[in-house]
């Protein structure tokens, strides 16, 4: 535990310290407010212990600093002008404690020992807090496998250190979960967590969008815009695709990692923030380092800790599991009283391949939910993958799955390419991406797609 004694007079911190040279803390000594401030940036300081009138900032402003900054740390002020007033109005301000000099040990060790201990307690209950919100997030990821099990113990691990993860698997396999359950496993947890969609947009806007820019900076630069990096600043980047970043961006991105800080275009000055870096990308990225494709130095930068997400046909155990939990989401989502699926209808669930693997499941128990007609879902509900009825049947399922199956196979025919794929539907690309948003189907995951 180290404490932060803020005070102008030598012989008041000389005082201190011979008081304190036999307690279970460490003392750090600062001679003015500005001083301590700084001290509090570079972390590491359990406790605060002020004056009031110190020179060029006073001990008022040093409490409403450590307000801003971390509100959780006690602080105690001490003045030889103490009043009763003075006491109420420091205490509503925020501070644990008030202590009128002159000083004596016996005093003065007391409150600070009894802050630290109120400071250990408030810990200990924010992470026992934590542990339960990890515990209750769990929900990202379903599965009960063995491959699933492994994985979430390594979220769980992972999740407590700020190492960069690149998280690999085949498409619609969960990527963007794992990594929201790292982050929301993690002490970053209630901080932003910002997904970037690295495949989908172009790279000088995807260079702009990442790393901000200045009004005026560009044509269409009317305001300025911070970029992602900073609006995920104190939590989580996802960079999903990351292997689709171009060598410009990588350099940009690399420069960020090891400066932690940015320059937006258009602007003299750079911007620090404090990001922890999470990547998705359904290629071998080393494959893409050998062939030059992707920067050895930023591989190694992102590819701290590396997961592999096993696909849906290597974990057929957790199909029912998995069924069952869409039956119930969607269940509730469309108001239906479907609440049991067949054992014959999961042994057909469990038979087929899933090459869209856990997304494809997913639409096909939302297909069968909207579609149903009973509170059980029997195995003549479920349509076998690929199969198209009459257009007289067809044409009475909802519009949605119409819709869902046009825009994910024009997509898969144009690699991703949206702006190709409005122009084969005959539709404005606006309108288009508008349908890939209402049923969250994501362009990435079409380009380059591995598994068609």
């Amino acid at each position: 535990m180290r404490v932060l004694v803020v005070d102008d007079d030598p012989n008041t911190r000389y005082m201190i310290d011979v008081f304190c040279k036999d307690e279970p803390y460490d003392l750090t000594f600062a001679k003015n407010g500005k001083e301590a401030v700084e001290l509090m940036h570079k972390g590491g300081i359990n406790l605060v212990v002020t004056d009031i009138r110190m020179p060029e900032m006073g001990g008022e402003d040093v409490l409403d600093a450590i307000r801003t900054l971390n509100p959780e740390i006690p602080v105690i002020i001490m003045t030889s002008y103490g009043t009763i007033e003075n006491a109420v109005h420091f205490l509503k301000s925020g501070a644990y404690d008030y202590i009128t000099k002159p000083l004596t040990r016996e005093a003065f060790c007391h409150r600070v020992n009894r802050a630290l201990e109120s400071f250990i307690m408030s810990e200990e209950i924010s992470q026992l807090k934590s542990s339960l919100e990890r515990a209750s997030k769990s929900k990202h990821v379903v599965g009960n496998s063995m491959a699933m099990r492994i994985l979430m113990e390594k979220i769980n691990s992972i999740a407590q250190t700020d190492a960069s993860v690149v998280i690999y698997g085949e498409s619609g396999t969960g990527k963007e979960l794992v990594a929201r359950s790292i982050h929301d496993s993690s002490r970053r947890a209630r901080q932003p967590f910002v997904p970037v969609n690295c495949g989908a947009l172009p790279e000088n806007l995807l260079e702009s969008e990442l790393f901000g820019y200045k009004k005026g900076a560009f044509t269409d630069a009317t305001a300025d815009n911070p970029g992602l990096v900073v609006e995920a600043n104190s939590g989580t980047l996802f960079l999903d695709e990351v292997g689709e970043l171009s060598l410009k961006v990588q350099v940009k991105l690399l420069r960020f990692l090891q400066e932690k800080e940015i320059k937006p275009l258009g602007s003299t000055k750079t911007v620090q923030a404090n990001v922890r870096i999470i990547s998705a990308t359904n290629r071998d990225l080393q494959t893409a380092t050998a062939n030059g494709d992707f920067r050895e130095d930023l591989y190694y930068r992102l590819n701290i800790v590396p997961i592999k997400i096993p696909p849906l046909r290597d974990r057929k155990e957790d199909i029912p599991l998995l069924a069952n939990h869409f039956l119930r989401k969607f269940a509730k989502e469309f108001d239906k009283k479907v609440t049991e699926i067949s054992g014959l209808a999961l042994q057909k669930l469990v038979g087929y391949h899933w090459p869209g693997n856990v997304r494809e499941l997913e639409n096909k128990i939302q297909q069968t939910v909207v579609m149903a007609t009973s509170n059980v879902v029997r195995p003549e509900d479920i349509d076998s993958p690929g199969e198209l009825d009459s257009f007289k049947q067809e044409k009475k399922k909802v519009i949605t799955e119409f819709e869902y199956n046009y825009i994910t196979k024009l997509l898969s025919l144009h690699q991703g390419n949206i702006t190709q794929a409005a122009r084969a539907a005959a539709m404005d690309r606006k309108n288009f991406w508008q349908l890939m948003k209402k049923h969250k189907i994501e362009a990435r995951e079409y380009t380059n797609d591995q598994d068609k």
